[in-house]
């Protein structure tokens, strides 16, 4: 990656036990942390999130959301199915950053696995955050194998958060190497 990704887009960050959303701790942890260091870096940030028409999100009660809430100034795109291709919204957003490097952070394989496919040939290069990823919903350590098979595959590359702040921190020295030395006054 020469430039360093610049957009998150969060598919499903949301704990509800209705659609099966019930992340781990450790994912959603590093939601929290992946989420505030991106808005703190300020990168353009996007949410594809599901809706119930029977039943409200259960969102706003529950504690462990915090930081996982969008902001205001973050699109948030809703969609009925688990598949991002049926959020058209999603679909101009993913086709407006086509050719740019993505991270992007999961709690629904099925929805992180529609969303690589839709942008496997024409779409943003996807990296995906491996500490957001939350493999409770999958049972047995060979439904897990196979699912990490296809999703490296499709996507551009994995990363974690210790390694985005290390790149950070490393360009953002390099950045200050780059900058002359002051001219002092008494030369």
């Amino acid at each position: 990656m020469d430039t360093p990704p610049t957009r998150l887009l969060c598919i499903d960050l949301q704990v509800d036990p209705a659609f099966g959303l019930e992340p781990d701790a450790k994912a959603i942890f590093g939601a929290r942390q992946l989420l505030t260091m991106g808005r703190r870096l300020g990168w353009t940030v996007a949410h594809a999130r599901r809706r119930s028409h029977t039943t409200p999100s259960n969102d706003h009660g529950d504690a462990r959301m915090g930081a996982m809430r969008p902001l205001m100034s973050e699109h948030v795109f809703l969609r009925s199915t688990r598949s991002i291709a049926d959020s058209p919204g999603i679909m101009k957003l993913l086709e407006s950053w086509r050719g740019e490097t993505v991270f992007v952070a999961a709690f629904d394989q099925v929805a992180l696995l529609s969303c690589l496919l839709a942008c496997y040939e024409h779409g943003p290069r996807l990296v995906l955050v491996e500490d957001v990823l939350s493999m409770r919903a999958i049972a047995g350590k060979t439904s897990i194998d196979a699912f990490r098979t296809a999703a490296w595959h499709l996507a551009a590359g994995t990363t974690t958060i210790p390694r985005i702040v290390d790149d950070t921190d490393r360009r953002r020295t390099e950045s200050a190497l780059d900058f002359p030395p002051p001219i002092s006054a008494s030369s």
